[in-house]
């Protein structure tokens, strides 16, 4: 996120991470018993630092197989996305119209009530850049309910698919890549009910 960028660029210090999957696997099992609470500080740390969850999320699935892994990631990948959300809560209307504009703030409302469930579900699920239309949900009048419900379902189908890609990927890579891959049109597939049954829900 653009906030630890500035963190990282203002420290005046290169901040030392695993920049690899490999490197991330030994670096976690390096804290032997606590490598799934170390893991789940990367994952949330993601929120305000760039730190790479993905590969973290990845070696999970390694460490601890794919179910357990996908748990631990996709719990901590959930707490990250509410920390965006919230920070953006609490700068309230008049720091929503400082950040975006009056203009730009209304159009943005008025998308999320049509699309903002599959917006912070997709946001969740890429994280990175994308983790952005997470935040900006803050900024608008959407259910916390639709909210949560939207950042589980992108967080944990992210994690789900990135952790069972690690546990499988030593032994099966063709099976870890195929399981992915439907697990990717699954969760898409639950995108699109969950976003039709919301507008069906906010039409009656």
């Amino acid at each position: 996120m653009s906030l630890g960028a500035l963190i990282v660029f203002f420290s005046g210090e290169s901040l030392e991470f695993p920049d690899s999957i490999e490197a991330s696997q030994a670096w976690l099992q390096g804290f032997d018993e606590f490598a799934w609470a170390v893991g789940a500080g990367m994952i949330i740390g993601d929120a305000v630092l760039p730190l790479p969850s993905d590969a973290t999320i990845f070696s999970m699935g390694i460490i601890y197989g794919g179910l357990l892994g996908g748990m631990i990631g996709g719990t901590a990948a959930s707490i990250a996305g509410l920390l965006g959300y919230f920070t953006a809560r609490l700068l309230g209307e008049r720091g929503a119209v400082f950040l975006v504009g009056e203009t730009d703030l209304e159009r943005t409302r008025h998308f999320y009530e049509r699309w903002g469930f599959a917006c912070i579900a997709f946001g969740r699920a890429i994280g990175g850049p994308a983790e952005y239309l997470v935040v900006v949900a803050g900024l608008t009048r959407i259910p916390f309910r639709t909210v949560f419900l939207a950042i589980l379902t992108g967080a944990y189908g992210s994690a789900f698919c990135m952790s069972f890609l690690g546990a499988w990927s030593l032994v099966e890579p063709w099976l870890a890549m195929g399981l992915a891959t439907l697990l990717v049109l699954v969760l898409i597939g639950v995108f699109q009910l969950l976003q039709r049954r919301h507008k069906r829900q906010v039409l009656q």
